[in-house]
């Protein structure tokens, strides 16, 4: 080692380290999309379940409304989870719309469920709590990429244009005499 260099490897032996992270970011998204993705399927089944045979123990009407809030919010969510990873559809302005639908619908459907059907909807509550976790995580995600995407417009919008270097003259014909 030659004093004041540091010891490299060859570029060709390293690889960036952006793709690594990036292909990590993406393996991670994909399985948080794919919980969201199942817990808005098995709500949609247990949904169907319970219009095909519903439950004589447990009072029909309230428990209509419980599943069909926080299926309906399990399916926004998924559907903005889809949006903030990898089929973007809805435009960053008409997500917060969506959110807030989702969220009323989930929480009433918490609510609802809990003060009418009690114990019983504790499995569908669960359900909502997971996805609702792996969605925050997505969303995260999603506003720091977002953020950087800003930064990295703004240093762009910053540096001025390159200016063209200045040529040096050259008269035409050679030498003067």
């Amino acid at each position: 080692m030659i004093r004041g260099r540091p010891n490299r490897q060859p570029r060709s032996q390293a690889s960036p380290p952006a793709t690594g992270a990036r292909s990590i970011r993406s393996l991670s998204l994909l399985l948080l999309v794919c919980v969201v993705g199942v817990v808005a399927l098995l709500m949609l089944v247990s949904l169907l379940d319970f219009v095909l045979k519903p439950d004589p123990a447990v009072r029909a009407g309230p428990m209509y409304v419980t599943l069909a809030l926080t299926t309906g919010a399990s399916l926004l969510m998924f559907f903005v989870a889809l949006n903030a990873t990898f089929l973007p559809v809805v435009s960053r302005r008409q997500v917060p719309n969506l959110l807030l639908v989702m969220g009323a619908m989930g929480v009433t459907g918490v609510v609802t469920g809990l003060l009418t059907v009690g114990s019983a909807a504790g499995p569908y509550i669960t359900r909502l709590i997971f996805a609702t976790m792996a969605f925050t995580f997505i969303m995260i995600q999603d506003a720091r990429l977002a953020r950087a995407g800003v930064a990295v417009a703004a240093r762009q919008a910053d540096q001025p244009a390159p200016r063209p270097r200045p040529r040096s003259r050259q008269r035409r014909g050679g030498r003067k005499h």
